[in-house]
């Protein structure tokens, strides 16, 4: 199990990592292309469609690694306030949630990477690029959100366990 969860781990990381060079690499361009423009060298215009493809697929490929590292956006006043088995229980709802919307997503997007597989739907602005591999990120995404959940379920359950006697489980 410990070699999964690091396997795990790494392929968040890699998909981290693709996203940041990503960024880096987008705003490199942008640069070239206004320095181009001004220059009177042309211009690049495929790279909105390039943009566009790379923020919305990196979006959902790194937000479980955001999840992971827990620097996702969230309002913790209510779990401070709250007494801390409670705050536990509360956390772990809201992880089942995650969960639970996670597989819809994956579900759906699922889906919708089917269709455009079986009926060859292709997206053309500057170049052709076939729709399934640009919904790909979706479930994908999804399906590692879901893992994600899942283990912050399990540390949280690690927490009760640690923090709460074994005797005292009835009444957590």
């Amino acid at each position: 199990m410990a070699v999964a969860l690091a396997l795990f781990e790494k392929l968040l990381g890699f998909f981290a990592t693709l996203f940041a060079l990503a960024i880096g690499s987008i705003i490199v361009l942008i640069c070239l292309d206004v320095a181009m423009r001004n220059l009177s060298l042309g211009s690049l215009p495929w790279l909105i469609e390039l943009s566009e493809y790379l923020l919305y697929a990196g979006t959902f490929l790194a937000a479980p690694w955001v999840l992971r590292q827990g620097n996702h956006v969230r309002v913790d006043m209510l779990f401070v306030a709250l007494p801390k088995r409670l705050a536990v229980r509360l956390e772990q709802l809201v992880d089942l949630l995650g969960f639970g919307i996670s597989l819809v997503l994956l579900y759906y997007g699922s889906a919708v990477v089917s269709d455009a597989w079986r009926t060859d739907m292709v997206a053309y602005k500057t170049w052709y690029v076939p729709e399934w591999l640009l919904f790909l990120a979706i479930p994908v995404g999804a399906l590692l959100l879901a893992v994600e959940f899942v283990l912050r379920f399990l540390r949280v359950q690690g927490v009760v366990r640690e923090t709460y006697d074994i005797s005292d489980r009835a009444s957590i």
